[in-house]
């Protein structure tokens, strides 16, 4: 709700987090911080409307910082069918970040992203997978795994028992 177009870098794909005084926003732990967008998202950001005369990415009818992003984006998940109840900004907040680890960004790099002091407050988002037998299953045990069938090597032995029955 406080993202200016300024902060939004689509030649390097970045949002940056700035402060905004005037705004009475400041990032967390009041440190500014780059964070990476993804590529769809950028092109959805590059065509969405632009306010003339409104800094503000989101701005509300008056072109002043949208004072009702919750409701909003309650109101999109009650279109999409999903429990509205369920949504809030924070809730979005550690969506990102669980799914960030999860698909294997280290925890030092979440945590510059998320604006957290400590990487024991980005470690509680490092919550158990739920969606895991299928990866399970795929792990190899090598006590129970059967080896593949080795090819005999041929011996001087072998060859002559072989030659002995028939055989060239």
């Amino acid at each position: 709700m406080y993202l200016f177009w300024g902060d939004i870098s689509f030649q390097l794909r970045t949002i940056r987090v700035t402060a905004k005084k005037e705004l009475g926003f400041s990032p967390k732990r009041c440190e500014e911080r780059e964070i990476p967008l993804h590529a769809e998202l950028a092109k959805l950001l590059e065509r969405h409307p632009h306010c003339e005369m409104s800094p503000f990415v989101f701005p509300s009818p008056t072109g002043k910082r949208e004072q009702n992003m919750l409701l909003k984006c309650k109101a999109v998940a009650e279109r999409c069918g999903l429990d509205a109840a369920k949504f809030d900004l924070k809730t979005f907040r550690s969506s990102y970040g669980t799914r960030m680890l999860r698909f294997g960004f280290d925890v030092r790099t979440v945590q510059h992203w998320m604006g957290h002091k400590s990487l024991e407050t980005t470690m509680r988002y490092l919550a158990p997978a739920v969606d895991v037998q299928d990866k399970v299953d795929l792990v190899a045990l090598p006590s129970i795994t059967r080896p593949t069938a080795r090819k005999k090597r041929s011996t001087p032995e072998s060859s002559r028992k072989l030659r002995i029955r028939g055989g060239k």
